[in-house]
């Protein structure tokens, strides 16, 4: 028997990246994954590598009502895993306003919507799992923004902790640093993309970026450490310790 048996696991922007990571590792311990994510022909492709277990919910996150409608037809939910939504670079003059607003609708407000949908779903034991990123702790070039973004989810997945203790729902924040693949899902390009990676990589004690496949080990430690609530985990090879 496999320890996530006959679970069911909700996990955003599971089409790609750390979330579909998340999603084969849930899988992979029994969990039934419902894949959520704006491009079905991804969220189709992913579904196949992980098989028979995997379901899709084509929603952008960042619409409250696309969100409702995945959550409106499962009977509960065990494990909500919130992963979706990119990233933004750029100088606070230059950079505009409208472009942190569009971050935080799908990576702040999107994991608060699956929140609101997902815990009337959570039957005691149920775990929820935010993803925020190292920014809220360590200077990142250029991303001011997403800092305070990450420091939100942060302080919510926090909060949430306490609040939803006495039902036996535990709350934790996945807080990656460098991860392959992720930073394609921003507005860097070409040269700006590869002097970001290289920049970086400089400031990491492991002097690599971290794997996906990294990333949801330590989710899949936080879904299944009954003891663990209101953990903000950084996974960054040391570089929140510089």
């Amino acid at each position: 028997m496999q320890p996530l048996d006959g679970k069911t696991a909700v996990v955003t922007g599971g089409g790609s990246g750390i979330g579909l990571a998340i999603a084969q590792r849930l899988a992979g311990a029994g969990a039934r994954v419902v894949l959520v994510g704006r491009r079905k022909a991804r969220l189709d492709e992913a579904a196949s590598r992980i098989g028979a277990l995997a379901s899709v919910a084509p929603a952008d996150v960042a619409n409250e009502a696309e969100v409702q409608a995945v959550f409106a037809p499962l009977e509960r939910v065990d494990l909500l895993v919130t992963c979706a939504g990119g990233a933004f670079f750029g100088a606070i003059e230059d950079a505009p306003p409208k472009a942190w607003v569009d971050l935080f609708a799908g990576r702040f407000f999107g994991q608060l919507y699956a929140c609101h949908h997902a815990v009337p779903k959570m039957p005691e034991g149920g775990v929820i799992i935010l993803c925020s990123g190292i920014a809220a702790g360590t200077y990142v070039p250029r991303y001011s923004g997403g800092a305070a973004l990450c420091g939100a989810v942060n302080a919510m997945g926090r909060q949430l902790a306490v609040e939803l203790a006495p039902r036996g729902i535990r709350v934790n924040v996945l807080s990656p640093g460098l991860v392959e693949g992720t930073a394609i899902e921003s507005n860097l390009r070409g040269d700006q993309l590869t002097a970001f990676w290289n920049d970086t990589i400089a400031c990491i004690p492991a002097r690599r970026a971290g794997t996906p496949a990294e990333a949801a080990d330590a989710a899949y430690f936080l879904a299944t450490c009954g003891y663990a609530s209101g953990v903000v985990l950084d996974v960054d090879g040391g570089w929140t310790a510089t």
